[in-house]
């Protein structure tokens, strides 16, 4: 019994998290953190608000990212050049962004 695992590891009262069935593995066998699985549901949360945009709303976008910091900064957010390549990617355009 010396290789059990208790779950979670660290606990906040203020905080409770849903996880897939499979997510509770990979944090019960150390192959992910919670962290990353936040990280990972805050990410697909952006990549949604873009495509939801639209392609051409993306190209503007894409078009308009700072050469210097490789983000978006306008009048549509702040969104990085790689979060809205891969928008473009599962709407089937990503071939735009091809350098």
């Amino acid at each position: 019994m010396g290789d059990v695992v208790q779950f979670p590891q660290v606990v906040r009262e203020d905080e409770i998290v849903t996880v897939t069935l499979e997510d509770f593995f990979a944090i019960v066998t150390k192959q992910k953190t919670l962290e990353d699985i936040k990280w990972e549901k805050s990410h697909e949360a952006r990549i949604k608000e873009l495509t939801d945009m639209g392609v051409e709303r993306l190209r503007h976008l894409w078009d308009n990212v700072s050469d210097e910091t490789s983000f978006y900064e306008g009048e549509f957010g702040m969104h990085d050049c790689a979060d809205i390549h891969t928008a473009l990617n599962r709407l089937g355009d990503g071939y735009y962004c091809a350098v």
